[in-house]
């Protein structure tokens, strides 16, 4: 019975060490995005000034 927890345990572990490595992978990603449409906004902002 305890050998069955104990694999049980293993796997959730596995697979919320998996998840946290994605979610990561997409927050860096979802940062770049927002800095390149910061960089988007400021450019317009710019252009608009100029005008």
């Amino acid at each position: 019975m305890s050998i069955i927890l104990i694999i049980a345990f293993v796997i959730i572990t596995l697979g919320i060490i998996s998840i946290d490595g994605k979610l990561k992978k997409r927050l860096d990603n979802d940062e770049r995005i927002i800095e390149r449409l910061e960089i988007i906004i400021h450019n317009q902002k710019e252009k608009e000034k100029m005008e």
